[in-house]
């Protein structure tokens, strides 16, 4: 009886599960009522938003680096973020990743949100 190896650590994400997350999880936290109200007054283009958050997480999840910039001082300049805020983002993010891509692709999304989440919150909050 063949065994099926575990996943590595870190395995590869396709773009594909990137861009299909980031479309959901994006247009659901713009209906959100914590967090949408922010992103409706941060968030003037779309279009080029979803592309730099696309970006980003290509670059964290498959160090592909075509993300160019600093997400912790774009959030800080923000002034309005609360440790609730980061609570309700990553609760958001896991259903969403539970409702659209495999139990693999979403343990690859979630040890990277949570860390992100958690950095995040000692920068701004500390």
């Amino acid at each position: 009886m063949e065994s099926t190896p575990p996943d590595p650590p870190f395995a590869r994400v396709g773009e594909d599960d990137i861009d299909l997350v980031v479309e959901v999880f994006y247009s659901r936290a713009r209906e959100d009522e914590v967090l949408g109200p922010v992103f409706l007054r941060h968030v003037g283009d779309w279009p080029a938003h979803f592309a730099k958050l696309k970006a980003f997480w290509s670059s964290v999840l498959n160090l592909t680096g075509r993300y160019d910039g600093s997400p912790m001082q774009a959030h800080a300049a923000l002034g309005e973020l609360t440790p609730e805020h980061f609570e309700r983002w990553l609760a958001l993010f896991e259903e969403t990743l539970a409702d659209t891509v495999d139990p693999r692709t979403a343990r690859e999304f979630t040890v990277r949100a949570r860390a992100m989440a958690d950095a995040h919150r000692r920068y701004l909050f500390r």
